[in-house]
């Protein structure tokens, strides 16, 4: 059953950091109350098999190339994609009682969420044709923002997963926002993860996560992520790198919805811009 997030008893924010081996790594696994995320990291020729159980997952190419077989027969291929940098992602929607049997034909790297699912869905693939993609903000807090398994292209009980490319030395996530409570017609509650890659080794980003109660920041380096259940958390690439950011959502809702620091809404008004977290 999921977790009322609005219900949970103590705020959950942070950075997970983990060594990435072959096969899958647990990245953020326990440390919110619905959502979770790893990835499957395959050599070419390499093989895995994904039971979902009693969860819902979404699952994103990063890079490489591989099969998808699911056990309702959907047989699909993923890629090829050689960075996420510059290429729309082939992603899946799986829904709860099945099993996804993976073999890459490339050095491959996935990077996948789930969350609890109570009503089985319809199985989704994505190709780069099914990904909505647009400009957020402007001047050095402007991004590419992709819909990747959206709630007008998918089925699920409360996942979505988005990309977000970062140009160097922008800004992500600005004006800040929040979507920790249920507030009809200007937020709705979700658990976040972002989780990141830099188009080279030398990059790294920050992201600050605060509201009246919490201020704390981090840096974030490739195969980092951020969690949060509450709170504003914008984000920075550094210079001289570009800057990779999946988004995870988990909730009741299955929208994006949220409302803005009201100390950062100029950013807007100085633009005549709407607020983009608001559809």
């Amino acid at each position: 059953m999921p977790v009322d997030i609005e219900e949970r008893s103590m705020v959950s924010c942070g950075r997970a950091r983990k060594e990435v081996t072959q096969g899958w790594t647990p990245i953020v696994d326990g440390e919110l109350a619905n959502l979770r995320m790893g990835v499957l990291n395959l050599a070419a020729g390499g093989d895995y098999s994904l039971a979902t159980g009693e969860s819902e997952y979404a699952i994103v190419l990063v890079e490489g190339e591989l099969s998808a077989k699911l056990a309702d027969g959907t047989d699909a291929v993923l890629g090829p994609r050689s960075n996420p940098f510059e290429e729309l992602p082939h992603a899946l929607s799986v829904s709860r009682d099945e099993t996804v049997t993976f073999r890459a034909s490339l050095d491959s790297f996935l990077a996948i969420g789930s969350a609890p699912a109570e009503v089985k869905k319809a199985n989704t693939v994505i190709t780069p044709a099914d990904v909505q993609s647009d400009i957020r903000g402007a001047d050095n807090w402007s991004r590419e923002v992709r819909k990747v398994c959206w709630s007008d292209n998918t089925e699920g009980n409360l996942l979505l997963a988005g990309e977000t490319v970062v140009q160097s030395g922008n800004w992500a996530t600005i004006p800040p926002h929040r979507h920790q409570y249920d507030r009809p017609g200007e937020e709705v509650p979700y658990e976040e993860i972002y989780f990141f890659r830099f188009s080279r080794s030398e990059g790294y980003g920050l992201i600050r996560q605060f509201d009246d109660e919490m201020d704390q920041a981090f840096t974030l380096k490739t195969n980092d992520a951020a969690y949060m259940d509450s709170g504003y958390h914008p984000v920075v690439c550094s210079p001289g790198s570009m800057m990779y950011q999946l988004t995870l959502m988990a909730g009741p809702h299955r929208i994006s919805k949220a409302s803005l620091h009201p100390d950062y809404e100029y950013l807007l008004d100085e633009k005549a811009m709407e607020n983009q977290y608001r559809p």
